[in-house]
């Protein structure tokens, strides 16, 4: 990569990190609200069930340009699937199943719900709740207990989303995955792409992922500590993954 690009996209990536470090300065905010509705849509595209379909979007926009012979296009193609399974299935898996555990660390909603004795006198607190079982014996506890709760007032959106939101803090995956795509289509975005195509990858692309970093900790779901080690674990497997796709099409496919 060209100093001029390393040089830009240092800047996008420190923009965005700093972008994101402004979750430590949110507010509170009421979470039976039509705005509370909002936020759990835009942290919605952050997780399983949608950023796939983002991802796909993105990819089509990359490999659609003009100027690109079809060998290319495909060649991208192939690799673009492979690097973002690798940023994103890759990073996900590790951090559900090795980084999550490890540290134990409990959500913050869960924590305030057990010290106001909202699970039950049989959770007195957060680990007891984490001691049921898995996400799915979890998720049935928070189903049976949350229509009851007062306080916090939830909407049905959050509290259908707090019910499923039942593994461990920290790290934040959905900040981990947003940052991800970010940083590796900002990578790509700047070396391969130019007008629109670009300013999606390096401005709309980090906004976005900004977005869902200030969701996580706006719903409650997560602390400002969670989705900063979200951010800079993405930022690490989405520059792996760009590195990887470059220097393989550098090896395998024309420039263009």
């Amino acid at each position: 990569m060209p100093p001029d690009t390393t040089r830009r996209l240092a800047l996008v990536l420190t923009a965005t990190l700093v972008g994101a470090l402004g979750a430590y300065l949110l507010p509170d905010i009421a979470l039976d609200t039509p705005f509370a509705d909002v936020v759990v849509r835009i942290t919605d595209t952050g997780g399983s069930a949608q950023m796939p379909w983002l991802v796909m979007l993105v990819l089509i926009v990359v490999v659609t340009r003009p100027g690109l012979t079809s060998k290319r296009r495909g060649l991208e193609a192939g690799l673009l699937v492979v690097a973002t399974l690798v940023a994103l299935l890759g990073g996900t898996l590790l951090n559900e199943h090795v980084v999550k555990p490890a540290f134990d660390i409990a959500r913050p909603n869960i924590v305030e719900l057990a010290e106001s004795d909202a699970l039950g006198s049989g959770i007195p607190d957060a680990a007891a709740f984490y001691a049921v079982g898995n996400k799915e014996a979890r998720r049935e506890v928070l189903g049976e207990r949350l229509p009851e709760v007062v306080s916090p007032a939830l909407s049905d959106r959050v509290r259908a989303h707090w019910i499923h939101e039942t593994g461990f803090s920290f790290p934040s995956g959905h900040s981990q995955s947003a940052m991800a795509l970010t940083a590796m289509m900002a990578a790509l975005g700047l070396v391969w792409l130019s007008g629109w195509r670009r300013a999606l990858a390096t401005i709309v692309l980090p906004i976005w992922a900004v977005a869902v970093v200030y969701s996580r900790v706006l719903l409650d779901v997560h602390n400002a500590v969670d989705t900063t080690a979200g951010t800079v674990m993405g930022f690490a497997w989405g520059l792996l993954a760009a590195m990887a796709a470059l220097f393989a099409m550098s090896r395998g496919g024309s420039p263009g």
